[in-house]
């Protein structure tokens, strides 16, 4: 048999089956069609026949060009869809991306993002009861009598089972009311605490196998938001990120000034930041203390070194030799070895 007889949806050049031309003409007669028909339904997909509604089995031409017209319109609205569609891949898969890694952090085997506060508390407080090697925590704001006081029995319980703790606090914290307490109860367990008067990131790291660490990823976390990380070797990396800021920090046993500077640990954090362009307001809220406390603190030394303004203080601190990193060394340490 031929490929036209084969194939009854086969067309001609023209782009039109045999079997729908024959049709046409028939309805073009006036002929009576049966609901199969061949070519019927082609003929209405191409809107050149419409159904009668007066005639049953019988079918109306349309105007060939109107027609055209009509398909060539639609045939434009609908490429012009897909265009659309085309051009929304980029945008739909990076949204749908952003799920599915969203939906990884909470599955992964890596780390775990946490967004509500208790939840957070509640896997701290798992993970710490089975600590048995040592504890490292970094706490850079004020927290309050209620956190300490849950913090305490869960740090003591640790301490009693043997683990070593190492606690950073910022400086301010040493004029506070309720976390002076816990250093004094853990430091008699025999928890080491230092404070440090520059920034620092908050963390929690538990026998170097589990750190929970603050949030920078998802925007608009809330404040408590935090990712519990178990991959060995970012935890590994955590602890190095610590140590230098326990480097940098002060025995909360030891006295405010150092013997042989004029400034304090927190005065010289305050020279720092004005020096990077901070004003006094910018400068509060990242070391944890008041615009009052700044004041104070400046007044202070302008009055040690018989200065009337805080430009000649940025000044003297700019050629100062407790300007130095290596002044920040404790008796008797090293700069620490960070891993190349």
């Amino acid at each position: 048999m031929s490929e036209r007889a084969d194939n009854p949806a086969y067309t001609d050049s023209a782009g039109l089956s045999p079997e729908a031309l024959h049709t046409y003409r028939k309805i073009i007669d006036g002929e009576p069609l049966s609901p199969g028909e061949p070519g019927l339904h082609e003929l209405l997909d191409l809107h050149a026949v419409i159904p009668s509604t007066h005639t049953d089995d019988h079918y109306v031409p349309l105007d060939p060009q109107q027609a055209a017209h009509a398909l060539l319109w639609k045939g434009f609205r609908d490429v012009s869809s897909t265009i659309d569609r085309l051009g929304r891949i980029p945008q739909i898969t990076e949204l749908l991306a952003l799920e599915h890694q969203r939906g990884n952090w909470h599955n992964g085997t890596g780390s775990e993002y946490m967004e509500d506060m208790d939840s957070v508390n509640a896997r701290i407080d798992k993970v710490m009861a089975s600590a048995t090697e040592e504890l490292l925590t970094s706490q850079p704001r004020k927290r309050t009598e209620h956190l300490i006081s849950q913090a305490m029995p869960r740090d003591a319980a640790a301490l009693d089972r043997g683990a070593s703790m190492r606690t950073l606090y910022p400086y301010s914290a040493r004029v506070g009311i309720h976390e002076p307490l816990w250093m004094q109860q853990m430091s008699q367990k025999g928890a080491a605490v230092r404070t440090l008067a520059i920034p620092f990131p908050r963390m929690v790291i538990v026998d170097r196998r589990h750190a929970f660490i603050e949030d920078l990823v998802v925007d608009g976390s809330p404040e408590h938001a935090a990712w519990h990380v178990t991959d060995r070797a970012f935890v590994e990396w955590m602890v190095t990120i610590f140590d230098l800021y326990w480097d940098r920090a002060d025995p909360w046993s030891d006295a405010t000034i150092h013997s042989g500077r004029l400034t304090t640990p927190m005065q010289r954090a305050i020279l720092r930041e004005l020096v990077a362009g901070r004003d006094q307001k910018q400068i509060a809220p990242r070391l944890n203390i008041s615009e009052k406390t700044i004041h104070n603190q400046l007044t202070d030394l302008r009055s040690k070194l018989g200065l009337s303004t805080t430009i000649q203080l940025v000044y003297w601190w700019a050629t100062s030799p407790e300007n130095t990193s290596a002044q920040e060394l404790k008796p008797g340490e090293t700069p620490p070895n960070f891993p190349g």
